[in-house]
């Protein structure tokens, strides 16, 4: 017997309307600029209703036909935005490029079709509706291809604001999904390269390193996570309701440090055939899987390893291959929410945390892979 909704998702009903130009230059032969603007009109005409409870669960998931004239929410929602950027580019020789650019970049707001009418909802409709996401910010750096066009090197310098940026949050005292909004910046360096000598035809070597730090500039009314305590930062607000301030506290899924190394060879078979191998290392420091700062949901760094081996034509008409994914057999978490019923006493000395409930990657994993183009 099913124990959730059966909910009636967003309407269809939503127009966008985005237009874009841009405007290329050239100040000398060695230096180019670029720049472009995109306008985007949307309107978006949504309702979410759940015609269907179970009779057990009708104290949680509110029905369409609610007493409190909360079980069907309407949202007519109309967003614009400008999105301009502008890039400097400048080549001292044939193989140095040295850039400088300035992008934004827009997410649209919305409605959550994956959402939950919670009967311990006072405001469904700020539960089910989100603000537009918007970016600004700055990247520059080099691009270098050396040693007689076998080696390439890049380098690039990042920071970037968000505003409204777009917060998943399952509200586990009242049984709720909500798309939370704050804001946020990121800054980092990241350095790559890619090694193909001619003395072993067929071989490439590739690699990156890259250091990021993101953290909240401004949520200082952010959720409690399920149990925290006074000491751990959480304010009882009254109810069930708690929150914490975490301006300056790390972004979900965001490692200090992350890279990856490779190597790919491939070979000609005959006349027609070719065979190739490669092998990918990929590193990812440890990071908090909550966007609301857990420790329970401390993900260690790791290390995956995939590798494959392939045999197919030289046109790439046909191909068998053997593929491995994740042969380190590695554990880890792309996110985490507060585990239904579980924690309690947030926002006082005496909470007691939540279970986590994690989306894990997928184990170890090893396929054969046919593939035919026609």
């Amino acid at each position: 017997m099913s124990t959730s909704p059966r909910a009636k998702p967003a309407s269809p009903r939503a127009r966008l309307s985005p237009c874009s130009a841009s405007f290329p230059g050239r100040s000398s032969p060695s230096s180019s600029w670029r720049g472009g603007v995109r306008y985007t009109h949307e309107t978006k005409d949504s309702f979410f209703s759940q015609p269907y409870n179970n009779p057990g669960v009708t104290s949680i998931f509110r029905p369409a036909n609610d007493p409190d004239g909360l079980g069907q929410i309407n949202a007519d929602q109309t967003f614009n935005n400008w999105s301009p950027e502008v890039t400097l580019t400048y080549k001292p020789t044939d193989d140095i490029l040295i850039y400088g650019a300035f992008k934004t970049a827009y997410k649209s707001g919305g409605f959550s079709n994956g959402g939950i009418n919670s009967k311990f909802s006072s405001n469904p409709l700020d539960d089910l509706t989100f603000d537009p996401e918007r970016a600004r910010g700055f990247e520059a750096g080099i691009k270098t291809t050396l040693a007689d066009n076998q080696l390439r090197l890049n380098l690039t310098a990042f920071t970037y604001k968000y505003l409204d940026l777009q917060v998943d949050f399952f509200n586990s005292p009242i049984f709720a999904f909500q798309t939370l909004t704050a804001d946020a910046k990121t800054s980092g360096v990241e350095a790559e390269f890619e090694y193909a000598p001619r003395s072993v035809a067929g071989l490439n070597l590739h690699g990156s390193v890259n250091y990021t730090d993101a953290h909240y500039t401004k949520f200082p009314n952010a959720p409690c996570y399920a149990g925290q305590t006074i000491a751990q930062g959480c304010t009882l607000i009254g109810g069930i309701f708690s929150n914490q301030n975490l301006n300056g506290a790390p972004l979900s899924v965001a490692p200090k440090w992350t890279g990856n190394l490779g190597v790919a060879y491939e070979m000609p078979v005959g006349s027609d055939l070719k065979f190739g191998i490669n092998v990918d290392g990929r590193y990812s420091g440890s990071y908090l899987a909550s966007g609301f700062g857990n420790p329970r949901s401390r993900q260690d760094s790791y290390v995956t390893l995939d590798a494959g081996i392939r045999f197919g034509a030289e046109d790439d008409n046909w191909e068998i291959a053997l593929v491995g994914k994740n042969l380190t057999n590695a554990f880890y978490v792309s996110g985490v929410v507060d585990g239904p019923s579980t924690g309690s006493g947030t926002g006082t000395a005496a909470g007691v945390p939540a279970d986590q409930l994690g989306f894990a990657n997928l184990p170890r994993t090893v396929r054969v892979q046919v593939t035919k183009r026609f």
